[in-house]
């Protein structure tokens, strides 16, 4: 007779029996959830550890050994399923729209300053590989601010057709949602794994608060922001899969791999520099015995390799392009060069301001948005991928060129962190703000530039409403994990109020 059988005999109720050990018709040995689950991650690892020969890890090699195990079976047969019909159906939805509507594409959103910056532009980078094909210096000229990695990848696709851009854009898209699905489960597994070492990710009595890797890549692809950014193919969905790749090798425990995916997201981006830190962290922490301690010589060592790996990326193309392209990239996105209207703080400010005021302007914003690596990296340490969380949702709102295309990355991560829901405080709020701000931006846009009905401050004000909304949510978010690690370490205060003096 089945061991479900068994429990129904000893329980009427079909539910599992909390008779004592010793009780007839009762399991001689019963675990609660929790237990369980450690139970089935400790026989994963020791079979993984028996099929590949060896025997129990040294203390270099236990933890990413059991991450390994664990991102192998991150997905069964029926969430594997799942993940792939999302995944096509995706991918079916952009390059239907993508060559139903090329006009809308080509003549319309590429130009939609909501999507594309002078940092993104698809247009500008046609322009920039026209150029290169032309033994012209793309960097030489103010047009093309971009990395010479997308202008050797796009110059191939100039001699095919378009169809095979489109596929690129949908592919790009894809994998960022593949990556994180494969982000959440491994969320999942060492949630499980960390239970007790890292107690801000479990809550006495919550045995399953993780979002499935599946709904995680449906709200990713399936969000009218991220849609919209890639049918205007801003060149942003690249650096977004950097991005994404780095904190998945982070999480995963290959420091390598994480170092150099952020050296190639901030080539691309610069903003994503920041990320640095909690990779470093994860890193610290998936390479040793006690997870829940910060090895200062491991993140020395990370940093070094991310400042070797960019210095190298930024000195390899100076010598092909010249200085020119130092100035056309890095530069140019310091000082604002081009202040072009998009949904950020800076344009209007800088067209408003008098020039000898610029300077001092120019640093007191740049570092408001590359400031927070640090404090908060190491105020959330114990979880560094809520940490990158956090930074990718900061740059977005304080980046010198931001799109909405920014702001749907930090939307995709949201869903890694499902057990933060029922402590946020102004979901409403934030939610209201942002789809206004959203709503009303190419309303506004509409009004100024094609009637001439308006002006500028109709448009910067959607702007601010828009900015405020995110950074509302970003501190609905701090607030409410760190109320959680609150309830976590003292059970007791979970039906009270805290009140901050």
């Amino acid at each position: 007779m089945s061991a479900d059988s068994d429990l129904k005999q000893g329980d009427p109720s079909g539910s599992e029996s909390t008779k004592p050990a010793d009780s007839k018709g009762t399991d001689p040995v019963a675990f609660n959830p929790a237990e369980r689950n450690r139970l089935v991650q400790v026989l994963m690892a020791g079979s993984h550890r028996r099929k590949s020969g060896g025997g129990l890890p040294d203390a270099e090699s236990a933890e990413p050994t059991d991450l390994k195990a664990a991102n192998s079976n991150s997905f069964n047969l029926a969430e594997r399923s799942r993940l792939v019909r999302v995944l096509l159906l995706g991918s079916a939805l952009r390059l239907a729209l993508l060559v139903l509507f090329p006009d809308l594409v080509s003549h319309y959103l590429s130009g939609r300053v909501e999507l594309s910056t002078p940092v993104t532009s698809y247009k500008r980078l046609v322009e920039g590989v026209h150029l290169s094909l032309h033994s012209v210096s793309p960097y030489d000229g103010g047009l093309f601010h971009q990395s010479p990695l997308l202008l050797v990848l796009f110059s191939v696709l100039h001699f095919l057709p378009t169809l095979f851009t489109n596929l690129l854009y949908v592919a790009v898209d894809a994998l960022v949602a593949y990556t994180l699905a494969k982000l959440a489960a491994a969320k999942t597994m060492g949630s499980a794994r960390l239970s007790t070492a890292a107690p801000s990710l479990a809550i006495p009595g919550e045995i399953h608060f993780a979002c499935t890797p599946s709904a995680v890549a449906t709200m990713y692809l399936f969000n009218p922001l991220t849609i919209a950014t890639t049918l205007a193919r801003s060149t942003i969905v690249f650096s977004h899969l950097a991005v994404v790749s780095a904190l998945h090798a982070g999480i995963s425990g290959w420091s390598n791999q994480a170092v150099l995916l952020t050296a190639i997201a901030t080539h691309l981006s610069l903003y994503p520099a920041v990320l640095i830190a909690p990779v470093a962290l994860m890193a610290s922490r998936t390479q040793q015995q006690q997870p829940e301690v910060v090895s200062v010589g491991r993140v020395a060592l990370v940093l070094g390799k991310f400042a070797v790996a960019v210095g190298a990326l930024h000195v390899l193309f100076a010598l092909v392009f010249g200085t020119q392209y130092f100035m056309a990239t890095v530069d140019f996105t310091l000082r604002v060069a081009d202040l072009q209207p998009n949904v950020g703080l800076f344009w209007y400010f800088f067209i408003e301001i008098f020039d000898e005021f610029r300077p001092f302007f120019f640093v007191v914003f740049q570092l408001t948005a590359l400031a927070f690596a640090v404090p908060v990296s190491w105020r959330f340490r114990d979880d560094p991928l809520f940490a990158g969380t956090l930074l990718v949702g900061i740059v977005s709102a304080l980046k010198s060129y931001p799109s909405w295309g920014d702001f749907s990355l930090f939307l995709g991560l949201l869903p890694l962190f499902e057990e933060l829901a029922k402590y946020l405080q102004y979901s409403f709020l934030s939610a209201n703000l942002l789809l206004y701000g959203v709503g009303l931006a190419p309303v506004f846009w509409h009004l100024w530039i094609e009637q001439g009905t308006g002006n500028a401050n109709f448009f910067y004000a959607a702007t601010l409403v828009y900015v405020f909304g995110q950074i509302t949510l970003l501190f609905d978010l701090g607030g409410a994990k760190l109320r959680r690690e609150l309830d976590v370490h003292h059970p007791e205060t979970r039906t009270r109020t805290v009140i901050q003096e």
